[in-house]
């Protein structure tokens, strides 16, 4: 038996693969922790009863206006880039102290491997200067290792192949130059150890860390021409019926409802989210489609008389849900993208940052439903051409 040290950072849908993987290790007899943002102690202690925080700030950023701006795409593309400048530059201090945090986890828990999120800088500073061992556990692929037909995340649709592999120099230049030694160098100053090098950290990254790409081979087969110590596996799913029973007014619902239609953007916002429910009913209503809405993070919103065709659900456990809809649309994130999977259900993506951009393209390419369009061009017209594609 080992004890392992699980270490993620983002929303919910970050910490997730995390808590499946500590569930997986726990079965095979061994003994695990979660260094998490604080906000997410309760959700942690549902699977082991070791849990080390990292300060609230960084998820509190989710509320700020400018971040808003960001996973809403609201505004033009060059003042969303300057938000973005900014926003590095702001968040410096809570940056360093999530590396304090991590290392906090690390010395009083000891483990002896760290598994962790490509977020967190802490335990590229273990491995390479206290020489602990770590692996990196990602959900989302096109990160640090080239793909020819796909850009790096965040650098929009794939053109040509040079494009598309310069694109992961510029990010990776970005996470040891930006991420790495703009934040951890300054700490690893405060620690009296000596400072972390581009090229030694390249190497690292690139040449000996072991990566897990916790995905659907069936999305996103593995490349051949990556190194052997880079592996694509499945995505992990917990089982969160454990703690969780639907209530009488939904099973009436269902009963009446069979195969609804599920809507919800998770933890994503947008620029007119009242707008974007009066287009769902509405077009909802046109389509004769019963259909359940998770308004989720405030990217919905509703009017408080409803339909009778429109059940509003939240932290609802798709385990439980999606074996009982019809098909799924959603933002994009790979948690609900594999949820949506593994039940084989048809997709509809509203991407709205980031990787939700790939899973629209990769969900449409498998077969598993229409190509989606931006949050940014939400409208009725695109949204019931949509709809019609997926369920007609």
């Amino acid at each position: 038996m080992s004890k392992v040290l699980l270490m993620s950072l983002g929303s919910r849908g970050d910490m997730e693969p995390f808590l499946a993987k500590g569930e997986e290790l726990i079965e095979e007899g061994h003994e695990v922790a979660f260094c998490m943002p604080a906000q997410f102690e309760s959700l942690a202690k549902q699977v082991s009863p070791s849990f080390y925080p990292m300060t609230a700030d960084f998820l509190a950023l989710m509320d700020d206006p400018e971040v808003k701006k960001i996973t809403g795409q609201i505004g033009s593309g060059w003042s969303r880039l300057k938000t973005i400048l900014k926003l590095l530059r702001s968040t410096k201090p809570i940056q360093q102290q999530l590396i304090r945090d991590q290392k906090t986890a690390d010395d009083a828990f000891k483990p002896d491997s760290i598994i962790y999120h490509i977020k967190c800088v802490y335990p590229v500073i273990a491995a390479l200067r206290y020489n602990r061992n770590v692996a990196l556990l990602s959900p989302v692929p096109c990160l640090l290792y080239v793909v020819d037909d796909e850009p790096a995340i965040g650098f929009g649709r794939p053109k040509s192949p040079w494009w598309n592999r310069m694109t992961y120099s510029i990010s990776n230049y970005a996470l040891i130059n930006q991420a790495i030694l703009g934040y951890g160098n300054p700490v690893l100053k405060e620690w009296n150890e000596k400072p972390l090098e581009k090229k030694e950290l390249k190497s690292f990254l690139l040449e000996k860390l072991p990566v897990e790409f916790a995905i659907s081979q069936e999305l996103f087969p593995r490349p051949k021409n990556w190194p052997q110590h880079v592996v694509v596996t499945k995505f992990r799913e917990r089982n969160k019926t454990k703690q969780w029973e639907p209530s009488d007014q939904l099973l009436t619902f269902l009963e009446k409802h069979p195969n609804p239609l599920y809507i919800g953007f998770g933890s994503m916002i947008n620029g007119n989210p009242r707008e974007v429910g009066r287009i769902i009913i509405e077009t909802c209503s046109e389509l004769e489609q019963p259909v359940l809405i998770n308004t989720s993070w405030g990217g919905i919103e509703l009017d408080d008389q409803l339909p009778d065709h429109v059940f509003v659900v939240s932290d609802i456990p798709y385990d439980w849900l999606f074996g009982k809809v019809r098909a799924v649309v959603h933002h994009g994130g790979s948690g609900t993208t594999h949820s949506a999977l593994r039940f084989q259900k048809k997709q509809l993506i509203i991407p709205h940052i980031a990787d939700q951009y790939l899973w629209n393209r990769l969900i449409h390419k498998a077969g598993y439903g229409p190509i989606g369009f931006p949050i940014k061009e939400f409208n009725k017209e695109r949204f019931k051409k949509g709809l019609q594609n997926l369920v007609l």
